[in-house]
């Protein structure tokens, strides 16, 4: 037995202090008291961020994005207009003398209305060629000054354009030739760049081998 909360009397007799020690239940209650004090802090202080005053700023909604209805832009291929005269034939050729040669092609008005004919361009890229006349008409003909403008060609018709060129090389073969032709088309001035000759392998020319 525990002797030390005896205390002798005046008496001789013992008196015992009384045990303070906290029975199982006195430390059961303690416990959730001190729960009990923590969820009630914990409840207050989540009220208090509740509060209008401590309440966080809601970040800003995000903007609705409307349904474009814009359409996207097409693409447009532009319109070729093609021109009234062409060249749909191949040319003709003709050796005046020791060293002219006539290069003619054919001009067909492809359009619904007749034409005006116009002024004429020849050009040779490579050289090699001086041009000396040019005419409507067909190869052979004799070379002639006359006015070029003037000349109407109805829908459908044909007619041959030529020039005279003198040749300065020996052999004209690898060199080409091009025609250009103004005309009126009801009122509008226009223009037709033709093909011509690409070269002039084909053409006979005293001295040179054909190829």
């Amino acid at each position: 037995m525990d002797d030390s909360h005896d205390v002798v009397g005046q008496d001789g007799g013992r008196f015992r202090f009384p045990d303070w020690r906290p029975s199982r239940l006195s430390r059961g209650g303690a416990i959730l008291a001190a729960f009990t004090l923590v969820v009630g802090l914990t409840a207050g202080y989540a009220a208090g961020q509740l509060r209008p005053g401590n309440r966080a700023a809601a970040p800003p909604p995000r903007p609705r994005t409307a349904a474009s209805s814009v359409t996207p832009p097409v693409a447009i291929s532009p319109v070729a207009i093609s021109p009234a005269l062409t060249q749909n034939a191949t040319g003709c050729s003709a050796q005046v003398g020791r060293n002219l040669l006539q290069l003619g092609v054919p001009v067909t008005n492809q359009s619904a209305t007749a034409v005006t004919l116009g002024w004429i361009d020849v050009t040779t890229p490579l050289g090699g060629l001086r041009i000396i006349s040019q005419q409507w008409g067909p190869c052979g003909a004799l070379p002639t000054s006359q006015e070029m403008v003037g000349n109407k060609l109805a829908a459908g018709d044909t007619i041959w354009l030529t020039a005279t060129f003198k040749v300065l090389v020996k052999c004209p073969g690898p060199l080409p030739v091009q025609f250009s032709v103004g005309y009126d088309a009801d009122g509008s001035d226009a223009s037709a760049s033709l093909p011509g000759f690409s070269d002039l392998s084909q053409v006979p020319y005293t001295g040179c081998p054909p190829n």
